[in-house]
């Protein structure tokens, strides 16, 4: 009687796992049964064995061109859906181009163009548009600056992949994205003879001149991630710099406090910052390119940009500058 139960028992099993073996995905040399062709998984670079990225991206834009560079898709992941996307594609070859936290706002924080159009990532393709992948570009240019200034950029991310599909085989492919931004915290700090009152009710900005505002998509440096499972790409700058300036802050220990976000550093940027308060000048202009050119790391390939910086104001005028874990600087001269 156990024996007949036993046998009872497998080909209920049996029965059960058929079903699944049969509506299952397969990643190998057969043609999928899956109701999809490309499966794409988006990972944050940083990540280790889990994926990181819904942690700092809530809205990612995916941008998809076919084999000739003009933009066959676009489409906005949110919530869970960052980590990744599939769909039924035609067999051929596609770029998938990926900006994280790109803004929505009205007007946005940054802007995709391009010379044949312009497209604003909402999720409408304009088929009259022309958008190529070669010619499309990020802009953190506005009107005005410079000479003028213009606000923070959002903390956005960046990837790009290449995949080819051919006779229904489905194509499964994981993605690193980059950060895309640069974050400088600064906190200035006076140690003079004597005490510099600043007014409690003061509005303090940080200024930041001679910043990359352009990223186009295509075209940028491939780096191996960390874990050295695979290769990202940081998002390629051209010449065109702004301006920006940022709200900042005096604390109880009469200390200002401040944050400018904005697009990547390069090798050759030249961080001009200074400290306002109601329209005047309370710190002169600083070249943080002196100070960072000193550290030990490339800014064409560091994979992260978040600098944490200090400013001490000296009598006569003097001003240090200092990192965590790094030596001092004084403008105009070197570190040690």
């Amino acid at each position: 009687m156990q024996r007949v139960f036993h046998c009872i028992r497998c080909c209920l099993l049996l029965w059960g796992v058929l079903p699944l073996l049969f509506s299952s995905c397969s990643f190998g040399d057969e043609p999928s049964p899956c109701p999809y062709d490309v499966r794409l998984e988006y990972w944050y670079s940083g990540s280790g064995v889990e994926n990181m990225l819904p942690r700092y991206v809530s809205r990612l834009t995916q941008f998809i061109f076919d084999a000739d560079g003009k933009l066959f898709s676009t489409s906005v992941l949110t919530g869970d859906e960052v980590s990744g996307w599939k769909g039924t594609l035609p067999d051929g070859t596609y770029t998938v181009v990926l900006w994280g936290n790109l803004s929505d706002a009205d007007p946005p924080l940054e802007k995709v163009e391009s010379g044949g159009g312009k497209t604003d990532g909402t999720g409408g393709v304009d088929d009259n548009a022309g958008d190529v992948l070669d010619a499309m570009t990020l802009s953190a240019v506005t009107e005005g600056a410079p000479p003028g200034y213009r606000g923070n950029t959002s903390r956005l991310y960046y990837g790009t992949g290449t995949f080819t599909l051919k006779d229904g085989m489905t194509e499964r492919r994981r993605i690193y994205l980059c950060q895309a931004y640069a974050s400088l915290s600064v906190t200035v700090r006076w140690q003079t003879t004597e005490r510099v009152r600043l007014p409690a009710d003061g509005v303090y900005r940080m200024r930041l001149k001679g910043i990359p505002s352009v990223y186009g998509f295509s075209g940028g440096r491939e780096v191996t991630v960390p874990s050295g499972d695979g290769n990202c790409t940081l998002p390629r700058t051209d010449r065109t710099v702004t301006y920006h300036e940022a709200r900042a802050s005096l604390n109880y220990e009469n200390e200002v406090v401040g944050e400018l976000v904005t697009f990547r550093y390069t090798a050759n940027t030249h961080e001009l910052w200074s400290l306002w308060c109601n329209g005047e000048q309370l710190v002169r202009d600083l070249d943080l390119y002196l100070f960072f050119r000193k550290l030990p790391m490339d800014m064409d390939t560091n994979m992260e940009q978040d600098f944490d910086l200090e400013v001490t104001v000296y009598d006569d005028n003097r001003v240090v500058v200092t990192q965590a874990s790094a030596a001092d600087w004084e403008e105009g001269g070197g570190i040690g």
